[in-house]
């Protein structure tokens, strides 16, 4: 019997379409990527919870790259996810430790666009997400997103390495060099 996968890596999705898939790497982790299809999808049998499943295997990275063991993804009927996407405007995002962001355990007003955590295989950011960066006492981060009062979408240390982007600011005539806002006092807020 078809799924709602089947008919999506049916409906003519081919090698060098922007895409955004969600399935489990070779290790069997949980791993969103974006970037490009590099090859066709091809229909796998794959090695599942002690078991063999079904599902299909699709290689997904920089544009031109080979596919590969470190850009490959295994989506699978429950849980498997792969839509077309627009090409992001990579001009603005960073691949960086979160401390060029300018957190640290002092920062306070800090906001950035969250584009999820840079893995070594990322070759762009896999969400686009506002949030509200704070030093939680712990020795870590938390990045919430402003409108669920607190609620951690994400949380690491300084060194992490994360997709970001800064918050485009009202007037770019008042962004300092980070797309923080200068306030009257001429310190620079988020």
């Amino acid at each position: 019997m078809p799924t709602d996968l089947d008919d999506t890596v049916a409906a003519d999705l081919s090698a060098g379409e922007h895409v955004h898939a969600h399935g489990v790497d070779t290790r069997g982790h949980q791993v969103t990527r974006a970037g490009y299809l590099l090859a066709p999808p091809e229909r796998k049998a794959g090695q599942r919870d002690n078991g063999t499943e079904e599902g299909w295997l699709v290689h997904v990275g920089a544009r031109d790259a080979a596919p590969e063991r470190s850009n490959r993804i295994m989506l699978y009927p429950d849980d498997g996810r792969i839509a077309r996407t627009p090409e992001p405007d990579m001009s603005r995002w960073r691949k960086t430790p979160l401390t060029e962001t300018g957190a640290s355990a002092r920062t306070t007003n800090l906001q950035i666009v969250f584009g999820g955590k840079a893995l070594r295989g990322a070759v762009e950011p896999t969400e686009e997400t506002l949030v509200d960066v704070t030093y939680n006492t712990e020795g870590l981060y938390n990045l919430s997103r402003p409108d669920t009062n607190g609620l951690v979408h994400f949380e690491c240390r300084l060194g992490t390495n994360i997709w970001w982007a800064p918050v485009q600011a009202a007037n770019p005539d008042e962004a300092d060099c980070t797309g923080r806002i200068a306030g009257g006092d001429g310190r620079a807020h988020a």
